[in-house]
């Protein structure tokens, strides 16, 4: 399994690759550009994305894969309470599930094995 994580904060990407980096082929951007790049350049299963990123949203982000890379599942990663724009935006299949941060690794677990399947 292959993994994109795009973040803007350094540490959380570190965190994230330690943790998982067992687990599957991890991917770590530090810009929504970066995220693109890699997506073009790799087969990627999931991508998780921050919401709150300086050059677009992670929702933003997730609806652009989600035209690009319609065979990835989508995460948003967000530290804001789920809202209706979220929820619209799950609707229209940009994202397929949302996790609260600081995340919890046994919830990304339970996400990426739900991927397998």
């Amino acid at each position: 399994m292959s993994i994109l994580y795009v973040d803007h904060e350094i540490n959380n990407l570190n965190s994230f690759k330690a943790t998982f980096r067992r687990d599957a082929k991890i991917y770590l951007a530090k810009s929504t550009e970066e995220g693109f790049k890699i997506l073009d350049e790799h087969k990627i299963d999931v991508i998780f994305a921050d919401h709150q990123m300086p050059e677009m949203t992670g929702l933003e982000f997730l609806k652009l894969a989600s035209d690009q890379y319609p065979a990835s599942m989508r995460v948003l990663l967000t530290g804001n309470a789920y809202t209706d724009e979220f929820r619209w935006a799950a609707g229209k299949g940009y994202f397929h599930s949302y996790v609260n941060k600081p995340w919890d690794e046994q919830q990304l677990r339970t996400l990426m094995v739900s991927r397998l399947y």
